[in-house]
């Protein structure tokens, strides 16, 4: 059976190896804005407060650079000794703010955060090799917007005539995942990395009751490697008729928990209780019960209801609703409860341009996230109707008045404080 992260590629125990990972934890967007890393970095004695403010204002981080370095020393000393000397992780309780969900998330501190990070970079031989092409959720070059055009294709390319779509998620998707799943498949995938077993066995045992949270950097890996063997499965699953076989599940597209099924129903339906089943029994999964069956019309069918909205009608035909989008043969539009959220801050947007003659900032930052979505669906008449590009030309503006506003403010303190 192959193994990867061999202990002659992956070595934790080497600094120069362990570096680019801290520097990728501290240098990422925001990070050094943050009290908790600050300290963290200052602790090392390698910069001062104010020459730490001071190459933030500038961009010139030489200092900090050496402070970071510091850190992955102390990290990689911490993983020689066989102590990480990590402190618990915090969790709190949070609604979401769309599908008003209650979720517990956690929190890390900077130094198990880098310790994760280190983690991610020397599994990624095995991720790369295990985390299927059809996985989008928290995957960098994927997200949202590459699942929504894999859905495209499919219904746009490769199934031209009658298709059917289930779409199932995992029931408690993290909290269902335990560390002993976890390092059974590790043991069984990096067997021979034994100072990277250990390793991946003292950073699981911080996490609150034996199972994979919410809110850290690690986890959603993980969680992808678990789910690509449920995956597995259930692509592999087939049925043999006068010595054919023929596959259950035509196609897939997974974003973290929730997973899109495309083939007959009879078929699907079938090949979701046996993997069901196998998951329960394998992984600790189990899908909820509340299955979404979709059944695409044809193109024909799809510009036929086209020209009767254009009388005015509002019958929509069914589509694919997955990761914020909803996919039809010919179109793509946001889903209802995003579009209203975008929609109501370019309204407010739009009047306090007309009144105030700008954006506020703290609104800019919104709307150019929600800008996204907009470019990413077929909104070209919402974007006319409410001056989108009016709107964004004066939020990106307000947004750069901001950021320098906030540079000058840091090297005003820095230079204050020489002083």
């Amino acid at each position: 059976m192959k193994t990867y992260c061999k202990p002659k590629d992956v070595d934790i125990e080497d600094e120069d190896f362990n570096r680019s990972a801290v520097f990728r934890c501290f240098k990422g967007t925001g990070k050094l804005a943050r009290r908790d890393f600050r300290k963290v970095l200052l602790s090392t004695g390698k910069v001062t407060r104010e020459e730490y403010d001071e190459e933030r204002a500038s961009q010139n981080h030489n200092k900090i650079n050496d402070a970071v370095i510091e850190v992955s020393k102390d990290l990689t000393e911490r993983i020689r000794n066989r102590d990480l000397h990590l402190q618990p992780i915090r969790q709190f309780q949070r609604i979401d703010g769309i599908s008003r969900k209650l979720r517990t998330l956690s929190q890390f501190t900077p130094e198990h955060q880098a310790m994760e990070y280190i983690a991610v970079d020397a599994l990624m031989p095995l991720f790369k090799a295990k985390i299927l092409p059809i996985q989008y959720g928290s995957i960098p070059g994927r997200g949202q917007t590459g699942g929504k055009r894999k859905i495209e294709r499919l219904l746009r390319r490769k199934f031209h005539g009658k298709i059917d779509e289930v779409k199932c998620d995992i029931k408690q998707a993290y909290g269902s995942v335990t560390v002993e799943c976890v390092m059974t498949l590790l043991r069984r995938d990096i067997g021979k990395n034994k100072v990277l077993l250990w390793f991946m066995e003292e950073l699981l045992k911080m996490y609150p009751n034996g199972r994979l949270v919410i809110g850290g950097y690690l986890p959603t890996w993980l969680f992808n490697y678990v789910m690509s063997y449920f995956l597995r499965y259930l692509l592999a699953l087939e049925k043999s008729r006068r010595g054919v076989k023929q596959k259950l599940v035509m196609a897939c597209v997974c974003y973290a928990d929730d997973f899109s099924l495309y083939g007959r129903i009879s078929n699907l339906r079938k090949a979701i209780h046996k993997t069901e089943i196998w998951a329960r029994d394998t992984l600790g999964l189990e899908i909820k019960s509340a299955w979404k069956i979709t059944y695409p019309a044809s193109f024909e069918e799809e510009k036929k209801v086209h020209a009767e909205r254009k009388a005015g009608s509002y019958k929509r035909t069914p589509g694919i609703d997955m990761m914020g989008y909803v996919v039809f043969r010919t179109y793509t539009i946001i889903r209802k409860k995003i579009f209203v959220r975008i929609r109501r801050q370019f309204i407010r947007a739009w009047e306090e341009l007309r009144t105030l003659g700008y954006v506020p900032w703290w609104r800019a930052y919104k709307l150019i996230a929600y800008y996204g979505w907009l470019k990413n669906s077929d909104s070209l008449n919402f974007i006319h109707e409410y001056h989108v590009n009016k709107i964004m030309k004066s939020a990106k503006r307000s947004v750069s008045i901001r950021n320098k506003e906030r540079e000058e403010n840091n090297h005003e303190r820095s230079v204050c404080c020489t002083a």
